[in-house]
């Protein structure tokens, strides 16, 4: 890991100062490891330096407004940026896992019609540390318990964000900082292929997870305004690139919505299209936003799911998680928080 890319403004004033070039790995692991947010909490670095960075550059770049807990666990955090861009994080408890879901841009340029985030727009790109960040917050605010996974599946299209959103991971999977294994960090895309071909080229274990959501184009140019740059031939062909250079497992995410894409015709037309065993179909009912779009019900999702394995298909039907909070795959918006319950965040010694 490259640590002079990851804090150029600590190197620079590490520097100007005339600090030992080891400063930079104490300042590093501080950050990653002890995941302080205040460098007066760096108690490996001489007060004076302290000072100096907390001045020039400070431990945090984001500024933690809120964080709100859902009655299932999930807990959302509310970050602003310097200048003054809202993001939002999500932290998914489950038995023996901590997953959290990070973004990469401010908004969305994708306008996927039923995701709340792609009727925001695009701001600007997060920055690696930024988007790492969000990681550390969290780990931080469920320590002594130590984050699991993360899923690169907040606001924003990583793959138009590409070399901020890798250079984050690698920070969060280097074995000197955060010590997160690659296997246990997934980015998804809604299917920019000239980046999923370089994605697979990358030597890290990443995994990927391509937003799909119906096996016909013209539904998906419909629903998905990135389907009239990019055919589903195309798609798949990158597809099958990344499976055959990786040999890791491949997931496709498809969000059930009432009418439009749950029918048996579509399960039958996926059969034919994920034709290969390292694919995997990921089933998640639509969480409300004001898009115009309903949820599958609970019955029909359940029989969408039973019939695809009927057939052969690797599927999975996955809980929604987080709604009461809007926190739901497709919910997040950044919108204010207050009035949620709030919850506090843990301090560490």
């Amino acid at each position: 890991m490259r640590v002079a890319e990851f804090l150029p403004e600590v190197k620079k004033t590490l520097e100007e100062r005339g600090e030992p070039r080891y400063r930079l790995g104490q300042a590093y692991a501080a950050l990653t490891v002890s995941l302080v947010r205040d460098w007066e909490e760096a108690t490996s670095l001489p007060k004076g330096l302290r000072e100096a960075l907390n001045e020039a550059a400070p431990a945090a770049v984001l500024d933690l407004r809120n964080a709100s807990m859902a009655t299932d666990g999930t807990r959302k955090y509310l970050f602003y940026t310097h200048d003054g861009h809202a993001i939002e994080t999500v932290m998914i408890p489950e038995k023996g896992r901590h997953t959290v879901c990070i973004s990469t841009q401010v908004g969305c340029p994708m306008a996927c019609k039923f995701c709340a985030t792609g009727l925001m727009g695009i701001k600007r790109n997060l920055k690696a540390r930024e988007i790492a960040e969000q990681v550390l917050v969290a780990a931080r605010d469920i320590a002594p318990e130590r984050v699991s996974n993360v899923v690169v599946m907040g606001m924003g299209e990583p793959m138009l964000n590409y070399g901020e959103t890798v250079k984050a991971l690698r920070v969060l999977n280097d074995g000197e900082g955060f010590n997160l294994a690659a296997r246990h960090i997934a980015v998804s895309t809604s299917g920019l292929v000239d980046k999923i071909r370089r994605f697979a080229d990358e030597p890290e274990q990443f995994h990927l997870a391509i937003s799909l959501h119906t096996p016909f184009g013209d539904e998906r140019a419909e629903i998905m305004p990135v389907a009239s740059r990019h055919s589903i031939p195309e798609l798949m062909d990158a597809a099958r690139y990344y499976v055959d250079t990786t040999r890791r497992k491949l997931f496709f995410e498809y969000t059930l919505l009432a009418g439009v894409n749950d029918q048996p015709r579509h399960v039958e037309a996926l059969v034919d299209l994920l034709d290969h065993p390292l694919y995997h179909l990921n089933l998640l009912r639509f969480n409300w936003t004001d898009t115009g779009f309903s949820a599958t019900s609970k019955g029909d999702a359940k029989a969408f799911l039973r019939y695809a394995r009927e057939l052969g298909l690797s599927a999975t039907l996955r809980p929604s998680r987080g709604q009461d909070i809007d926190a739901a795959c497709g919910q997040l918006a950044a919108k204010d928080l207050r009035g949620r319950p709030a919850i506090p965040m843990l301090s560490r010694p």
